[in-house]
């Protein structure tokens, strides 16, 4: 059951005039929220009492839940979403899982697939009593704990029979270094009513490099760096090529003047 892709663009790097010095060059981090798209079709209001909405903050990271729908994902299905998210540090997952009674324990149960632009994988297994669990923590007979630091509780509240219920947030850290293309995930049990529900995705970049200055010292930044020929030597980020502005206009030159 592979959806279509809703990616938001990424916000990225403000670089300054290439002349000025490195420390006025701004770099951020910002999640990247997905939205979960038409493969969404289970209202979190079905099973959440006052269940977050909108643009929701959840364990410091911000979730696109404006549809109102989490994934839930039977015996075999998967989603898919694609796009292009560069050096990105980690992927963020709002996930739990429904139906999970207690013979599913200690159970692989799914994975999480990222797949990156030069081909490579990194998939991450979902297990029960692992880094999944029932989403309705106070139903009788489920897995309702997690011993995995990579999940952690991000909502607590109620399901709308009044019994306990949680969303967790899954952490998938990565190097930092390349582009994702593909994230997909799967429900791979084969057997029982155990439901895999995504409620929320969001990419966390890194912080872009600053330029650097490759002169010893401070000497990128003195008056006379900046006002000479030592224009090659400011920081630049790899590569960018740095440009004279203080080359000479041919036309002026061809006729005995030099510019301004």
């Amino acid at each position: 059951m592979n959806s279509a892709i809703f990616a938001k663009s990424a916000k990225g790097l403000i670089l300054a005039s290439g002349l000025i010095a490195a420390s006025s060059v701004v770099g951020y981090a910002q999640d990247v929220t997905v939205a979960l798209g038409t493969s969404a079709t289970l209202p979190l209001s079905s099973l959440y009492a006052s269940a977050p909405s909108g643009t929701a903050s959840l364990g410091g990271h911000a979730f696109d839940l404006s549809g109102g729908n989490l994934v839930s994902l039977g015996n075999g299905q998967s989603v898919t979403y694609t796009g292009s998210w560069s050096n990105a540090q980690s992927v963020l997952l709002l996930l739990n899982t429904m139906n999970t009674y207690l013979w599913y324990d200690q159970t692989q149960v799914g994975t999480v697939t990222l797949t990156f632009s030069d081909g490579t994988t990194q998939v991450t297994n979902l297990t029960v009593g692992g880094n999944v669990r029932e989403w309705r923590t106070g139903a009788g007979n489920t897995v309702n704990w997690i011993n995995d630091p990579a999940t952690t509780t991000v909502w607590n509240g109620s399901a709308i029979d009044g019994s306990a219920a949680v969303i967790d947030m899954l952490t998938i850290s990565l190097a930092g270094t390349q582009t994702i293309t593909s994230i997909a995930v799967s429900n791979t049990n084969g057997w029982g009513a155990l439901h895999i529900d995504l409620a929320g995705l969001t990419i966390d970049p890194v912080v872009a490099q600053t330029p650097t200055c490759i002169r010893a010292g401070n000497s990128c930044n003195t008056p006379a760096a900046i006002n000479s020929q030592a224009w090659k030597w400011q920081p630049v980020l790899p590569g960018a090529i740095n440009t004279n502005p203080h080359a000479k206009n041919t036309d002026r030159a061809n006729s005995g003047h030099k510019s301004q």
